[in-house]
């Protein structure tokens, strides 16, 4: 069973989500995240790690080390977070 806290850990977290929801299908990359979200990398860093183990993000590093992250949209645990978000903003 997957726990509330694991997914929305702070209010980072939860900017990182919003962010990337409104986004679906953009990917990323982490100093990008950085400076559109007004949060350091490292803060970013910290944040993915529990989205990606409860795979609703996809990260990948690429060539001289560029950090890749995409909301991963064939996850079931995602598409319910969609399909939340999208009933929350229509209310």
């Amino acid at each position: 069973m997957v726990k509330l806290s694991s997914i929305f850990q702070s209010k980072a977290t939860v900017k990182l989500l919003e962010h990337m929801l409104e986004n679906r299908g953009k990917i990323f990359n982490q100093s990008l995240l950085a400076n559109m979200l007004d949060l350091s990398p490292s803060t970013i860093a910290r944040v993915i790690d529990p989205l990606v183990r409860e795979q609703i993000v996809l990260f990948d590093r690429f060539d001289q080390g560029m950090k890749i992250i995409t909301l991963n949209e064939m996850s079931e645990r995602t598409k319910i977070l969609i399909d939340f978000y999208d009933k929350m903003k229509m209310l």
